[in-house]
């Protein structure tokens, strides 16, 4: 009998822009880097940064249209699809911009797909012969 194979992702990799509709995001645009059955990963951007959430200064504006200096929260959102209806395009990310959307992408993995904490001593105990 053969094994059966484990998913690894925890969601499927994006690379769009979209307008968050939902009451919290007060329609800012955001980032989305992965999605769910029922959910989008994303990073929000805004031009007024909140100082309860870190944010990073953005060398250029994602929007081609949108002169402003523009913000990106690192803080990751797990929002409904139904508040994220449409993928803008022409938005980019500056070159300059992508090392520090790679890394919080990169960290908030990290994070997800952790062990619990003291769950190897645990499985240990577990697994000792009685």
């Amino acid at each position: 009998m053969a094994w059966k194979k484990r998913k690894s992702r925890k969601y499927i990799p994006r690379n769009e822009f979209r307008r968050n509709l939902s009451k919290s995001a007060q329609a800012h645009y955001n980032y989305v880097f992965g999605e769910t059955d029922t959910h989008y990963k994303s990073l929000g951007l805004t031009t007024h940064p909140r100082n309860d959430i870190p944010h990073y200064e953005l060398t250029k504006n994602p929007n081609p249209n949108d002169k402003r200096t523009s913000f990106l929260q690192l803080k990751v959102l797990n929002t409904n699809k139904k508040y994220l209806p449409k993928a803008e395009k022409d938005w980019s990310f500056a070159k300059e911009d992508m090392p520090v959307v790679r890394h919080t992408i990169k960290k908030y993995k990290k994070s997800t797909n952790r062990k619990p904490k003291l769950w190897y001593e645990k499985k240990r105990k577990w697994n000792k012969k009685k």
